[in-house]
């Protein structure tokens, strides 16, 4: 029995170091390992007992079951790479670039393509007019012609200088007579006054003596020039515009020698003046003073037809004076 009760006891284990007892101050635990496989045994067969049992749930009511509730699951936030990463945004992004580039050109190309249909369409409705008016595209290519000019004029001296013909013009325009200087030969002319004919301005002559002044009759002629026409009306004018002149230097002539206006004359030259006065779209510089000025000799003669007024005839003769300097382009 002792001997049983002495192997029953645990052993202790002595542990020696470089042949000297040394007792550590822990005891050194042994596993007992038969033991412990025996309660792994056991273990494993309460689990297969467990795993063969079977399960018995209560019968539940369907009034007993909650109301399925969905759960909103919400990720951890991961660590953000210093390397972005492509998403589908960034991917379509070209695309979408692409896609507006192309609607901006084509939205581009239709609005020319439609203007220009507009303009096609406002062309072909236009030019039925411009045919109308003489093409006024293809007029201001055009060349007209101004006619030969000759007439008879009045000529109140020659000087060699400006200063000296400027002094007799201020003399004229003090006595009332009308003067104009042009620049021919090296020469500065002065002349008085416009006829029809050297014959005519012969007898003008004596209707300037009362005013103190020598005058002399003469011929002076201005051959024919080119001006370049921008408009219809310019075309018409440059043709009417010398006939027209003739007749109211004849007309002017003839009163300030007999100090009345002849009702038929005037009535002929209404009428060409009327036609030359309706041409509103005369441009060019030249062809504009020259109708100026002709207009003006017309009303100033008609004013002087009815008032009797000594003044109006000599704007008239002013005007014609004016007319051959911008008719000679000196």
């Amino acid at each position: 029995m002792k001997a049983l009760d002495k192997a029953k006891k645990k052993a202790k284990i002595t542990v020696k170091v470089g042949g000297k007892k040394e007792q550590p101050e822990d005891s050194v635990k042994v596993h007992d390992w038969k033991a412990a496989e025996e309660t792994a045994a056991a273990q494993e067969d309460s689990a297969k007992e467990e795993e063969s049992f079977e399960w018995v749930l209560p019968e539940l009511d369907a009034d007993q079951i909650e109301e399925f509730r969905p759960i909103h699951y919400t990720p951890a936030p991961k660590k953000k790479s210093i390397f972005p990463k492509k998403t589908a945004a960034n991917r379509a992004a070209p695309a979408i670039l692409f896609s507006v580039v192309s609607a901006v050109v084509f939205g581009a190309l239709l609005g020319f393509v439609v203007l220009k249909f507009i303009a096609y369409g406002d062309h072909q409705t236009k030019l039925p007019n411009q045919q109308a008016e003489g093409a006024a595209t293809g007029a201001a290519q055009q060349e007209a012609r101004l006619p030969a000019l000759s007439i008879g004029i009045i000529q109140a001296g020659v000087f060699s200088t400006e200063g000296a013909a400027s002094k007799v013009s201020r003399e004229l325009a003090s006595k009332k007579v009308p003067s104009m200087q042009l620049s021919m030969d090296g020469q500065r002319y002065i002349f008085a006054g416009v006829a029809d004919s050297p014959g005519t301005a012969k007898k003008m002559e004596s209707a300037w003596k009362d005013k103190g002044v020598e005058l002399y009759a003469k011929e002076i002629s201005f051959s024919s020039k080119k001006v370049q026409t921008t408009t219809k009306d310019e075309q018409i004018f440059a043709r009417e515009t010398v006939p027209l002149f003739q007749k109211l230097a004849k007309e002017t002539a003839a009163a300030v020698q007999n100090g009345e206006v002849s009702p038929d004359g005037m009535k002929t030259v209404g009428t060409a003046a009327g036609n030359v006065k309706k041409l509103a779209k005369v441009r060019q510089e030249t062809l504009g003073r020259l109708k100026k000025y002709e207009t003006a000799a017309y009303e100033s003669l008609a004013a002087y037809q009815k008032s009797g007024n000594r003044q109006d005839l000599t704007d008239t003769e002013q005007n014609l004076l004016d007319y051959v300097k911008v008719y000679s382009g000196h």
